[in-house]
């Protein structure tokens, strides 16, 4: 029988406002009827491409070497190529393929460590405890803005060595550049300036902790060694930017949903708070359930491939949806229950394979220690406002609440 055209596929629209608030039985319906659709999205520009719904064919896309992550070779580079920054982006270890990726992801783990990790856990429960402190006894206060946002900024800004001085206006240009970076083609342009002026101010520390070496990451990236091999200025650069983009909004998207979550479910809420020890466990099922990164970046075919009886030509964009994924009914018991006793726990949030996220123990981290402390802390939690009110940012590549107003007691 012939792969159906791909005039004929299902189409979905990524920008179709029910996919920002609520899209969870659209792909539960592409599951069962469409696992292959036609996509349209911000992402992919006008050219489209095609979408991957069930859990296995995601995996399949992050495992399957016929599918590139590189668009700078098998792509339309576009502005990319262009663009000093976006070029900068496009050559991280995030748009390579192997041996390039391997090579530079063995460099940056001489960097990014466990370790390293580790040492931050007294910075994140301070950091924590001063945000919590800021909070109480206010009368209605905005989780996003207050509390998930600054959490990850002022991790980041301690680890990357960014002095008192500079951390405010290096906050203030992060937040215009990453919400400009997930937002689309145009509102990525808008946001270079704050692009290159951190750009400006990574160069000067790079600068200075060659001179100077400390103990953080940017000391780290520049020691990093692997039988003679070193990373050059521009992928120290190119690796800063990609844990800034990797690691803030994710986390702060964490923790602004998976409050919400644990309201929409107060039962999961008081059992999180009676039993302070599932917080492992909880955390994995918030990530699984909320899901702050739809999909990764976009792989590229290189050859002409068959999924679920669709024929996906060469030189296609295929995005696999990890949010639908994380929701498969066939790997997941009750996958729409909140369950924080959930194990085992099979999500694919911090994707899977040769590009499994990088960052991946600092955003639990994080995330562990903000939600136990804020439960813990507050024994009454309540939204200050309709809970139709509630307003998703209109960003494809990752999923979060553009504010939370909450009363806290």
């Amino acid at each position: 029988m012939a792969a159906p055209a791909m005039d004929h596929l299902e189409l979905t629209d990524l920008s179709d406002p029910i996919m920002f608030t609520n899209p969870f039985p659209r792909y539960a319906e592409l599951r069962r009827n469409a696992p292959v659709s036609r996509v349209r999205s911000k992402q992919l520009a006008r050219k489209g491409g095609y979408l991957l719904a069930r859990y296995d064919d995601v995996i399949m896309l992050h495992t399957d070497k016929r599918f590139s992550n590189d668009f700078m070779i098998n792509g339309r580079p576009g502005l990319m190529k262009a663009v000093p920054l976006f070029r900068l982006l496009a050559d991280s270890m995030v748009f390579k393929d192997d041996p390039d990726h391997k090579r530079l992801r063995g460099l940056v783990n001489k960097a990014f460590t466990p370790k390293m990790v580790e040492r931050m856990a007294d910075d994140i429960e301070r950091t924590v405890a001063v945000l919590l402190d800021d909070l109480d006894g206010r009368d209605v206060v905005d989780l996003v803005e207050q509390y998930a946002v600054p959490l990850p900024l002022s991790v980041i800004s301690e680890m990357l060595g960014v002095s008192d001085a500079d951390r405010d206006q290096f906050h203030m240009w992060m937040q215009r550049f990453s919400e400009g970076a997930v937002a689309g083609p145009i509102q990525l342009i808008r946001a270079l300036p704050n692009g290159q002026r951190m750009m400006r101010l990574f160069e000067r520390l790079a600068e200075q902790r060659r001179a100077q070496p400390d103990d953080r990451l940017i000391s780290a990236l520049v020691r990093a060694n692997e039988e003679g091999d070193h990373l050059n200025d521009q992928e120290v650069l190119a690796m800063i930017y990609l844990l800034l983009l990797a690691g803030h909004d994710t986390v702060a998207n964490l923790i602004g949903s998976a409050t919400l979550a644990l309201l929409d479910n107060p039962e999961q809420l008081m059992r999180l708070r009676e039993n302070p020890e599932l917080i492992d466990t909880a955390v994995e099922e918030l990530l699984r359930y909320t899901t702050p990164v739809p999909c990764g970046a976009a792989r590229i075919t290189l050859e002409d491939v068959e999924v679920a009886g669709v024929t996906i030509p060469k030189g296609s964009n295929v995005l696999g949806m990890i949010i639908s994924a994380n929701r498969d009914e066939g790997v997941f018991d009750h996958p729409d229950v909140l369950d924080l006793g959930r194990d085992p726990n099979r999500h694919i949030t911090f994707a899977f394979g040769a590009h499994y996220c990088l960052g991946n123990q600092l955003a639990r981290l994080e995330g562990r220690t903000a939600l136990a402390a804020l439960v813990q802390r507050f024994e009454h939690i309540e939204l200050a406002v309709a809970r139709s009110e509630l307003r998703y940012k209109p960003t494809q590549s990752l999923r979060g609440l553009r504010s939370l107003p909450l009363r806290l007691r």
